[in-house]
């Protein structure tokens, strides 16, 4: 009977011990795609992000110290990730967290490396943090036979404090050498500020950048180059129609202007609205 009751003692104990959950988490990278032209001297650079969703229990803490590792792609050589095409041939390229892009800001999977950061709940469940990165492919680098250069980039997710892992995940790189064109920087929102029957016109502008290869000309188009918002008669117009492509980055813009003069439709103190506008590369 004192047995029994010794061992009854020690399965309460138990029971009574509380219970732990581990905080659960995904990482998603962007795929990158990029034009790119071998002759040209200047590096390739493209921006890329990537983001990290948690979820806890009620009983979990309520920060996670975190880490994010990037490996060297599925062919790295010479100390490079290398994006290789269907006939085997491979260009060099890395990742990197910050510019400048020197060996101590690449983006790898030991020490220093590693992008880091706290992700704090606060009193939710659940919580999320992103981030950017850069991928250089490097300039004047050995012609290859013109096609599509891949790779995939395997990302490991860790609980720094407790040293485990959380999530892994990969996303693909395509480095393109065929003739193509890229919108490489995306035009931002455009704002006009209009007072009803103002005598001057108001006037605003967005850039934008297109990257395609050597010699390859190209034209652009909007969608629509006028509108009306709130009654308000506007008009777009971009700063160039057409180019050649130089292997780099080449920088345009969309110009809005609103002429003056007009009464518009809004019925209260102020009014906002808004149109979406396309802009297309053909080659």
């Amino acid at each position: 009977m004192k047995t029994f009751g010794r061992l009854a003692a020690l399965l309460l104990g138990f029971a009574a011990a509380p219970a732990f959950a581990a905080i659960t988490c995904s990482v998603m990278v962007t795929a990158i795609a990029t034009v790119y032209d071998p002759t040209v001297v200047t590096d390739n650079v493209s921006t890329g992000s990537y983001a990290i969703s948690c979820t806890r229990l009620a009983g979990d803490p309520n920060s996670l110290n975190w880490s994010l590792g990037a490996d060297n792609g599925l062919q790295p050589g010479g100390g490079n990730n290398r994006a290789q095409s269907p006939g085997g041939q491979r260009y060099a390229y890395d990742v990197y967290r910050l510019a400048p892009y020197t060996n101590a800001n690449r983006w790898q999977d030991g020490g220093g490396t590693r992008f880091t950061g706290t992700l704090s709940f606060g009193a939710g469940l659940t919580a999320t943090q992103s981030g950017s990165f850069d991928l250089v492919v490097y300039g004047n680098q050995t012609v290859r036979p013109a096609s599509t250069y891949s790779d995939i980039i395997t990302v490991t997710l860790r609980n720094t404090s407790a040293g485990t892992t959380l999530n892994t995940s990969t996303f693909n790189v395509s480095v393109i050498t065929t003739n193509a064109c890229q919108i490489a920087v995306p035009p931002a929102d455009i704002n006009l500020s209009y007072t009803s029957f103002q005598v001057a016109a108001a006037a605003a502008s967005t850039s934008f950048g297109v990257r395609c290869t050597t010699a390859l000309p190209y034209t652009m188009a909007l969608d629509a180059t006028s509108g009306t918002v709130l009654g308000l008669s506007y008009t777009l117009a971009l700063s160039q129609a057409s180019g050649t492509g130089s292997g780099i980055t080449q920088t345009y813009s969309i110009n809005a202007n609103m002429v003056g003069g007009q009464i518009g439709t809004c019925a209260t103190a102020s009014c906002s609205a808004s149109q979406t506008r396309t802009v297309t590369i053909t080659y």
